[in-house]
């Protein structure tokens, strides 16, 4: 893929020093739609191989939420029956969205000591 791309962007260049001239529009403009869909295969190459633009807001199952948590499913489902961890419930089963639990950990972070400290510091300067 990449040597195709490589040849096919050498040829590129050399057309991208003609003059644009009202005859050639239609040829441009093809080429400039060609070249987007290139580049937006190769931006949704590189975010699957990074995982973003994955879409995290999709439900998942106890079993996928332990993983994420680094839990096992009896922790999740204790959490569950205790309120603990926010969770949908359609009929018998148990739904969790993987964005709404990264987002519930993240709201019990604790600081660092000398984060702790640096708070501390600055509310005495403010009297």
């Amino acid at each position: 893929m990449s040597l195709d791309l490589k040849t096919e962007k050498k040829t590129t260049k050399v057309k991208e020093k003609e003059e644009l001239t009202l005859q050639n529009v239609p040829k441009a403009v093809n080429y400039l739609i060609n070249e987007i869909a290139e580049m937006r295969a190769v931006l949704e190459h590189i975010e699957s191989q990074l995982g973003l633009g994955v879409d995290k807001h999709r439900p998942i199952e106890a079993e996928r939420a332990a993983e994420i948590l680094g839990l096992t499913k009896n922790a999740i489902n204790k959490m569950v029956r205790t309120n603990r961890i926010p969770y949908y419930d359609k009929g018998e089963k148990i739904y969790f969205f993987e964005d709404e639990l990264i987002k519930w950990v993240e709201q019990s972070r604790k600081g660092t000591a000398s984060e702790k400290y640096k708070r501390e510091y600055d509310e005495e300067d403010d009297f």
